[in-house]
């Protein structure tokens, strides 16, 4: 509801300047990300610019504020993307298994990691077959070291479980008695 004085609130404020000024700030946006991006940018950028309307200490500074705040929407999404592609680089060049060991008898943990959450798998191919550590698997992946080490152990209790309920088992250890290898389910 409108105050009575007829006075926007700084919020208000801020959303009738991002009308006035789209075309705009969409052209400053457009120079500096790739056009699939633009519209997620725009829209985060105002979310943003709105949640942050208390921090306009002068409303005549108005156009320069929404700038920075698209600017650096546009660096947080591009880093973001940077970061994606990194892992993604680093899982597809990641070999399906990791090395057999000449004691190994079956592949049921790789292949029944392909059966868990996405997010779990991303965390097991960092952390256990690429041996990155906790922050740099939270450096790819975004998130904080802490988060990292809440998903790996979820991911590895998913993976024991999923072992269990397809091959009998819970871990490598126990393969020598893996049905798995008999009716050659799980192999490569």
């Amino acid at each position: 509801m409108p105050k009575p004085t007829g006075r926007l609130s700084r919020t208000e404020t801020v959303a009738t300047a991002l009308g006035a000024h789209r075309t705009r700030l969409e052209a400053f946006i457009r120079a500096r990300v790739p056009s699939s991006d633009v519209d997620d940018v725009l829209q985060l950028a105002a979310v943003r610019a709105i949640e942050g309307a208390g921090t306009l200490n002068d409303p005549k500074r108005m156009l320069s504020w929404l700038y920075g705040v698209h600017r650096n929407t546009a660096t947080d999404v591009l880093r973001k993307r940077a970061r994606h592609e990194r892992l993604l680089e680093s899982v597809s060049a990641a070999p399906e298994a990791p090395p057999e060991e000449p004691e190994s008898g079956c592949d049921c943990s790789v292949s029944q990691a392909r059966n868990i959450h996405p997010n779990y798998a991303e965390v097991l191919s960092l952390v256990d077959i690429h041996g990155a550590t906790l922050a740099e698997a939270a450096e790819a992946l975004g998130i904080s070291a802490n988060n990292v080490g809440v998903r790996l152990h979820r991911a590895r209790k998913a993976l024991r479980e999923s072992m269990l309920e397809h091959c009998g088992v819970e871990s490598l250890r126990d393969c020598a008695d893996c049905r798995c290898i008999e009716e050659g389910c799980c192999a490569g």
